[in-house]
Formats: C-alpha cells, sequence, structure tokens
C-alpha cells in the first residue's frame, strides 16, 4: 500500500499520454493493413499503457530495482502486445473455411525482389522484429537449448491457433521470418550472456 495515491497518479498519467502516442502515431500505421480490430487496439492500448506506467514506476516510486523485476514487467507488456497483433483481426465465421487459413506455399522469393513496395518491407521486417523480444524473453530465463525448443514450439502453437481459430493465417513465410526474428533474439541474449555474465 505503500505510495498508493503516486501509483494511481502515475497511472492515470500513463493512461493519458498512451492515448495520445496511440492516436497521433500508432493508430496510423494499424490502418495501414485495415485489419486489426477492436480487441488489437484495445490490448495495443493496455500494453502501451502498462510500459509508461512501470517506466514512470521505475523512476519516481521504485528507484532501486532489480534486473529481473523489470524483465517480467516488459515480459508481461510485450506479450500483451503480441497477442493482440497475433490474435486481434476481423473474423467473418460465416466466410470461414480451414483449408484457405493453411499456406505451405513460400511467396519469399518473390517478395524480395519487390522490395520497392513498402508493404512487402513492412510485412517482411515487421515479422522478423516482433519475434526479436521473444527470442530475448527466452534466453534470458532459459539455457539455450531449451529457449530453442520453446520458441519453435510457440512459433508453431501460434501460428496453428491463428489457422484454426480465423484470427490469421497459418502461413510459412511467417514462420521464416518469425523463426529468423527469434534466433536473432536468442542469439543476441546469448552473446550477451557470454560476455557480461561470466
Amino acid at each position: 500500500m505503500k505510495y498508493i495515491y503516486a501509483r494511481i497518479l502515475l497511472f492515470v498519467i500513463a493512461i493519458l499520454t498512451s492515448n495520445f502516442i496511440n492516436v497521433y502515431f500508432i493508430d496510423s500505421l494499424l490502418n495501414i493493413f485495415h485489419i486489426m480490430s477492436f480487441i488489437a487496439l484495445l490490448l495495443n492500448r493496455v500494453s502501451l499503457a502498462l510500459f509508461i506506467y512501470f517506466t514512470f514506476e521505475m523512476i519516481f516510486i521504485l528507484r532501486k530495482y532489480q534486473l529481473k523485476d523489470i524483465t517480467m514487467k516488459l515480459f508481461l507488456v510485450y506479450m500483451i502486445w503480441l497477442i493482440g497483433l497475433l490474435f486481434g483481426r476481423f473474423t467473418n465465421l460465416s466466410q470461414y473455411n480451414l483449408d484457405n487459413h493453411f499456406n505451405f506455399h513460400s511467396f519469399l522469393p518473390l517478395w524480395i525482389h519487390n522490395l520497392n513496395n513498402p508493404l512487402v518491407r513492412y510485412y517482411i521486417i515487421g515479422n522478423i522484429l516482433v519475434y526479436i523480444p521473444f527470442g530475448v524473453f527466452l534466453r534470458y530465463y532459459k539455457n539455450l537449448i531449451y529457449s530453442l525448443l520453446y520458441f519453435i514450439l510457440m512459433v508453431l502453437f501460434f501460428e496453428t491457433l491463428q489457422g484454426v481459430t480465423n484470427l490469421g493465417y497459418f502461413d510459412i513465410d511467417d514462420l521464416l521470418l518469425n523463426g529468423i526474428g527469434g534466433l536473432f533474439g536468442i542469439g543476441l541474449m546469448h552473446l550477451y550472456k557470454k560476455i557480461f555474465t561470466q
């Protein structure tokens, strides 16, 4: 209960700040794809508000904090945002066909030849970047073998769940690009541990 009024005030400021950032910056970016639903926008706002609140909390209230506490809070924010991104899409159950939601044919060679198209660049770079933090967090908490195993299983689970729930698609290109991002994140944290924690 310590600093309860300060925490409430910081939370209100965090909500107002995140709303301003969303309205003037993030919403315009999400509108490029025209697929985001109310759930995605809501989870995006929740994750950003929590991130701002945790930042304020560490600066103004806690001051002395451990790296493990920071990573746990960041992981919570990241997972809320990721769930909104992966599963917050418009759906039309009347037109749902399971066969149309699983793609095992890669279009990456074609897209690589069309990198002048901004949507292609957003798609490729975005699918890589979105899973880098996931790899970083996994390797922070687990050893190299377990983090690789958990990452592969989680990406397969998320992709399959998108396909069977009509909230997205199981796409081989997503798997490849997400895999590159996750492996890069695992590699970054592995390198960090090798250099700074020995």
